[in-house]
């Protein structure tokens, strides 16, 4: 059904303010500017939009319809996974009346890394002596055990602890997912190691406890990236000597030349994992320029040590076998 040209003249309107405002949040982390995002039916029509018009500018793409109820303007597509997640979030937060968050979503609210975590749905968890699952199109609803002290409320949202998300997590994906969530929350010292086992032991006998106890013996705080986490995973699989981590190197006067990733001091070598970000994190030509010029530098610094350095980046990990050999072509020239 085609709306009336000054209904059309207002449907056009409004969605150029909406996106105004969007664009006015583009790289955001914030679930406070986040929420500011987030329309209701109830504010759409407020300002002049019937329901007829909703429906027209989701068909065209004008809106993004969260669930019934809830939307955001189109451009919040710009936004990154994690951010969309989180309005849904948000969304699903205002439709059932502030549920307990757990697993992935509790994850990204604690501000832990979203790489290979299921984001398809949002996670919601209920207090229950049974556990159960039960799937819509948009939420998946949990019904766990949870301790009081197992919900907190972050941002104005409740949500299970870092510990209590930290293991829901190792008992539900892989172990690689599992191992990068771990060590970013004990990094920022979310969660302890003590803690995480006493919750897994108070998990025993649940689906996956095994595989979440192998996943937690393999956690480091000083792993400072996903991309770290899984080099280290990759160290682990394929019989690489442990090295190091996060290791600062000075010259001959005691100067600090660099902090690396890791450091096979036996052999004398440095790696390095570069991830995306390190040159090209938004910045212009000229700063991706002097970055790449100072880790020149460096590495010219560190070889003039007698070191020997080998960088793999962010895509090489997909191919794990193909880094382990050209790893253990550095360590053992000869051998290899």
């Amino acid at each position: 059904m085609l709306l009336p040209v000054h209904r059309q003249s207002v449907v056009r309107a409004l969605l150029a303010i909406l996106r105004s405002i969007a664009n006015d949040h583009r790289g955001m982390t914030s679930i406070k500017e986040l929420r500011s995002l987030l329309l209701t039916t109830e504010q759409l029509l407020d300002r002049g939009m019937v329901s007829q018009g909703m429906s027209r500018a989701v068909e065209e793409g004008g809106l993004v319809r969260l669930r019934p109820g809830y939307y955001v303007d189109a451009s919040a597509r710009e936004l990154s996974r994690k951010d969309r997640h989180l309005l849904c979030v948000l969304a699903t937060d205002e439709a059932l009346d502030s549920p307990v968050f757990s697993h992935s979503s509790a994850a990204l609210i604690h501000g832990l890394p979203d790489w290979d975590l299921p984001l398809g749905r949002v996670d919601v968890c209920t207090a229950a002596e049974v556990s159960r699952t039960r799937t819509t199109h948009r939420v998946r609803f949990r019904s766990r055990e949870l301790d009081q002290d197992e919900v907190l409320i972050v941002d104005g949202l409740k949500v299970t602890s870092p510990t209590r998300t930290v293991a829901d997590l190792a008992l539900t994906t892989r172990r690689d997912t599992a191992v990068s969530v771990a060590d970013a929350a004990l990094a920022r010292n979310l969660t302890s190691v003590p803690e995480l086992q006493q919750t897994l032991e108070d998990m025993a006998g649940k689906s996956g406890i095994k595989r979440a106890r192998r996943s937690l013996q393999l956690v480091d705080s000083r792993s400072e990236s996903v991309a770290e986490t899984r080099s280290r995973l990759i160290f682990a699989d394929y019989g690489i000597p442990e090295p190091e981590l996060q290791v600062r190197i000075d010259d001959h006067d005691g100067n600090r030349v660099a902090r690396v990733d890791f450091l096979w001091r036996e052999y004398g070598v440095i790696g390095e994992c570069d991830g995306f970000g390190k040159y090209f994190d938004g910045v212009d030509m000229t700063e991706t320029r002097r970055r790449l010029a100072a880790e020149k530098d460096r590495d010219a610094a560190l070889i003039g040590l007698g070191y020997r350095v080998f960088h793999w980046r962010w895509a090489d990990l997909d191919n794990p076998q193909l880094l382990a050999e050209r790893i253990l072509r550095v360590l053992f020239p000869v051998a290899v």
